[in-house]
């Protein structure tokens, strides 16, 4: 358990700094480049992700696994499949990169996809899998965290009109291939080099095929929502898209900090036989991650319209109009993801996990085929949060049927009645105060005390179980 906790403290660390930042760039970023500026970045990320897709071929999951798998043998059997892993990845990502460029000459905005292209180069470089896999977030942690606060400082410096889109491409894609060849400092302390065939590292291609069908869904179902947008209404849809999304993403990211640092952990309980084990920590990390989710769900409805206008600027405004929709994603994302993160992949149950993101992503296509020529911008919006709670329901179902695992429905009610009271009591108060950042920590103060008081009163909160412990 210590660990657990020493990982979770690193990795939080990292994905706290990436959270951080974006919260300082966020505005002034959205007010330099305006929605026409961010949608042409983020419209060019999402075609070249599709290529990212292909080079990484699933390698950051599968990867990750072998190495929990291979980590009580001795180093030369480590180093030899590191090593065979790096040189199919240096396949794909070669094999990808042709492709792309030659697509590049057939679209517009060619220098923007051309600087995009260090995304796919970046892949090569990116081995976090074997740090995952062994365990060590701290070192990893540290560098990207640096390489972060760079890029951070050049955006800051840097970025002032929406004549600067093309610059804040390149500070964002060099900053993501030096965060990954960063990392590269530390692999000498673990491993040797190891000569290795090209067709023992092509034996890793359907271990590693599992695992990219579902990441392909998982692009239909996210990263298409992106390019249609832009494909069909333009940049600044992509733009007002992009932004309406970027609480989630925070949010998000720190709901599942700790599913990322517990995956090696439940791998090694499998690997022992121990299931139940398993079964029995994510009774408690799923309803703490609830604890957080819920109320994190009603404190966005509760301040984002005196949110928007100070931090995404008034350029942006029209995203007050979508941010409620997509506020339930916080809840429903992070509840998907954990069941994958801490069940289905460590146990190695990859058809289910690929039958849920398969699923997703033809609720997506269907979806958009349907409301896109219909209700436009609002379908792209509403195919999203539909395919994202079928991944859920789908993940959910299994994983009830195949466990004992059993939600204590009184204790989520406490936190929906406690979520819903705080955003109620929260809106009423602060009805008449105008757009600011000291509106949004008056709201704060209003509403934590609120939750926290109804989550202890009803005997509900997890801090309660700590303390009985003591």
């Amino acid at each position: 358990m210590k660990n657990i906790a020493r990982n979770f403290f690193y990795q939080s660390l990292f994905q706290v700094t990436k959270i951080i930042i974006p919260i300082i760039t966020i505005p002034i970023v959205s007010n330099a480049l305006g929605p026409s500026g961010i949608g042409i970045y983020n419209y060019t990320f999402s075609i070249a992700q599709y290529f990212v897709l292909v080079a990484g071929l699933g390698v950051a999951i599968y990867g990750n696994r072998e190495i929990t798998l291979t980590l009580n043998r001795n180093k030369e059997e480590l180093s030899k499949v590191f090593w065979e892993i790096l040189t199919f990845k240096a396949m794909t990502t070669i094999f990808v990169l042709m492709f792309y460029f030659a697509l590049t000459f057939f679209l517009e905005n060619k220098i923007y996809l051309l600087i995009q292209s260090l995304t796919i180069i970046a892949v090569f470089f990116d081995v976090s899998w074997f740090f995952m896999g062994i365990e060590d977030f701290k070192k990893t942690s540290i560098s990207n965290l640096l390489v972060q606060i760079v890029t951070f400082v050049l955006i800051v410096f840097l970025i002032k009109n929406e004549g600067d889109a093309l610059k804040y491409t390149l500070i964002q894609a060099l900053g993501l291939v030096c965060s990954q060849i960063s990392v590269w400092l530390f692999i000498p302390k673990y491993i040797h080099f190891v000569k290795v065939s090209i067709r023992n590292s092509f034996n890793h291609l359907k271990g590693s095929f599992e695992y990219f069908i579902p990441q392909i869904a998982i692009m239909l179902y996210t990263n298409l929502n992106k390019t249609l947008l832009g494909f069909t209404m333009g940049s600044m849809a992509v733009g007002y898209f992009t932004n309406s999304l970027q609480l989630n993403t925070v949010f998000i990211t720190i709901i599942t900090t700790l599913d990322l640092v517990l995956l090696p952990h439940m791998t090694g309980f499998f690997a022992k036989e121990n299931v139940t084990r398993i079964v029995r920590m994510m009774e408690k990390t799923i309803h703490l991650q609830l604890y957080f989710s819920i109320p994190i769900m009603f404190g966005m409805l509760a301040v984002y319209d005196k949110l928007v206008p100070w931090f995404f600027g008034e350029k942006f405004i029209y995203i007050n109009n979508v941010i409620p929709y997509f506020s339930a994603l916080v809840v429903i994302i992070p509840l998907g993801m954990s069941i994958s993160r801490q069940y289905l992949m460590p146990i190695g149950h990859v058809k289910e996990y690929n039958k849920s993101v398969i699923v997703g992503a033809i609720i997506n296509i269907v979806a958009n085929l349907i409301l896109l020529p219909t209700i436009g911008f609002f379908g792209v919006v509403f195919s999203n949060i539909l395919a994202e709670c079928f991944v859920t329901f789908v993940r959910t179902r299994s994983f009830l049927k195949s466990t004992d695992f059993k939600f204590e429905y009184r204790k989520i009610g406490i936190f929906l009645l406690g979520g819903i009271l705080m955003c109620i009591v929260t809106r009423s108060l602060t009805s008449n105060l105008s757009s600011s950042i000291l509106t949004n920590l008056i709201q704060f103060a209003i509403a934590l005390p609120i939750y926290l008081t109804i989550t202890t009163l009803f005997k509900a909160s997890p801090f309660l179980d700590l303390l009985r412990k003591k």
